[in-house]
C-alpha cells in the first residue's frame, strides 16, 4: 500500500503541472489577442499605464532591434521620446500614431491598425531605420542637438 506521503507528491505535482499548463495557454492566448486587435482598446490603455507592462514593450523593442540588425539602444531610445512606450499615443493633433509615431501625411501606407499594434509598428520603424530612414524621427534627427543623453551611433 501506498503511504499518504507518496500520494501527496502526486496530487502537488498534478497541480503544478496543471498550473503552468494553464499559465502557459493563459499568456498565449493573451499575445494572439493583442496582436490580432486591430487597434488597443480602452482596456488595453489601462494595461499600458502599468509599468509592468510598459517593460513588456521595453524588452520587446530591444529585442526586435537586436534580431533585426538595428542598435538596441537607438531603437528604445526613439520609442522613449516619441511615446514613452505607450502604443496608443498620438502626436501632431492625431497624425503620428502609436508606439512610433508614425505620421499619416508621411505614410499613408501604414494603416491605424498597425501603427497602434506593438509588433507591426515596430517590424515597420526597424525596417525603416534598416533602409536609411532613421532621420524620419525627429527625436534622432535632432537627437545631439537636444538631448543629453543622445545615444553616440546609428548602428
Amino acid at each position: 500500500m501506498k503511504s499518504p506521503t507518496d500520494w501527496f507528491s502526486k496530487v502537488l505535482l498534478l497541480v503544478y503541472v496543471v498550473a503552468i499548463f494553464w499559465t502557459s495557454v493563459a499568456h498565449a492566448f493573451e499575445d494572439r489577442r493583442a496582436a490580432n486587435s486591430p487597434s488597443f482598446s480602452s482596456g488595453m490603455r489601462k494595461m499600458t499605464s502599468n509599468p509592468r507592462e510598459r517593460l513588456r514593450i521595453q524588452a520587446y523593442v530591444e529585442h526586435a532591434a537586436k534580431t533585426g540588425g538595428v542598435n538596441p539602444r537607438i531603437a528604445e531610445w526613439i520609442v522613449t521620446h516619441e511615446s514613452s512606450h505607450e502604443p496608443e499615443a498620438a502626436g501632431d493633433g492625431g497624425e503620428s500614431r502609436g508606439l512610433w509615431q508614425i505620421n499619416k501625411a508621411w505614410h499613408p501606407e501604414v494603416s491605424d491598425a498597425c501603427a497602434y499594434n506593438v509588433a507591426c509598428s515596430t517590424d515597420w520603424s526597424l525596417k525603416r531605420i534598416r533602409d536609411g530612414h532613421i532621420d524620419e524621427w525627429s527625436t534622432w534627427k535632432y537627437c545631439k542637438e537636444r538631448f543629453e543623453n543622445c545615444p553616440a551611433d546609428s548602428k
